[in-house]
């Protein structure tokens, strides 16, 4: 255990605390580089109707990844208590808690996506000659929704460990993938934004796979046992209570730029690419 964790409670408080969030604070900016990828590809390779379709969906996969990462974190906040509590058994319990909360809301986020998405894209005036990409696009996304979901719950309870620097590697590493396969589906297999999104899911997965394999080779405390799948409704009633909030917390400002989105769509596609670009300029600069 001393090799992946850190201990949070000895040495200066302020080197732990930065040793700590600022991996987090570039896996943040990395998460940020799978729709900026996507929409710099298509924009480049595939044309400004391709970049506009990406552009429009930005604010709805800000909206899930917004979701999903609260709610894992707010899962995993029983692991952290328990860990530094030395409760290895209960820690355990809260793992697989959090790993059977994560797959039943993520399949109901993944079929609730996929079925309201037409109205949702009507809803947000989404112009009518980039409609069908912008369609394919985030539908693929929607349906890769547990592939995020695995990597940020795997995230958040390394993070509960104290550990904050392998999640970042391996999103990193997925990162690179994702850009690698946004050039080989769009270039030489001509996918257009269907290829973006099947691209963004695979090196989500891989990311989670990484983060899977890593722990279950390095972090022998959290290898799951038999009797730790015998839940109580309360272990997993005080985790639904700390995570839905934090996930409507992380997810709310998505909801005001849908609403500026719903309003840019109006003006047409071309505007919508320009906004686009504009704002993926912006994100790298600030």
């Amino acid at each position: 255990m001393k090799a992946v964790q850190q201990d949070m409670t000895s040495g200066s408080p302020m080197k732990i605390i930065l040793s700590f969030t600022f991996p987090i604070f570039l896996g943040n900016v990395f998460q940020q580089f799978y729709n900026m990828a996507d929409a710099v590809i298509v924009g480049k390779f595939v044309g400004t109707g391709a970049l506009a379709a990406v552009g429009s969906t930005g604010t709805i996969m800000f909206l899930i990844y917004g979701f999903v990462v609260g709610m894992t974190a707010g899962f995993t906040v029983l692991t952290a208590q328990k860990f530094g509590a030395g409760d290895t058994d209960a820690m355990r319990k809260t793992v697989a808690g959090a790993s059977v909360l994560s797959l039943i809301i993520g399949a109901v986020l993944t079929a609730a996506f996929m079925l309201l998405m037409k109205p949702w894209l009507e809803l947000m005036n989404t112009p009518e000659d980039i409609f069908r990409d912008a369609y394919s696009y985030i539908m693929i996304i929607s349906a890769g929704i547990l592939a995020q979901m695995l990597y940020n719950l795997l995230a958040s309870i390394l993070r509960a460990l104290g550990n904050s620097r392998v999640p970042l590697y391996f999103l990193i590493l997925s990162a690179l993938l994702n850009i690698v396969l946004d050039l080989v589906l769009i270039i030489f297999f001509h996918m257009g934004t269907a290829g973006a999104a099947v691209a963004t899911v695979i090196s989500q997965g891989v990311s989670g796979l990484l983060c899977l394999g890593y722990i279950v080779k390095a972090v022998p405390a959290l290898r799951l046992r038999r009797e730790d799948w015998h839940l109580s409704g309360s272990l997993l009633g005080i985790q639904l209570r700390i995570g839905i909030p934090m996930a409507l917390q992380y997810s709310i400002t998505a909801i005001g730029t849908m609403m500026v989105q719903s309003s840019l769509n109006i003006l047409g596609s071309t505007l919508v690419a320009a906004f686009t670009a504009a704002s993926k300029i912006e994100q790298v600069v600030t």
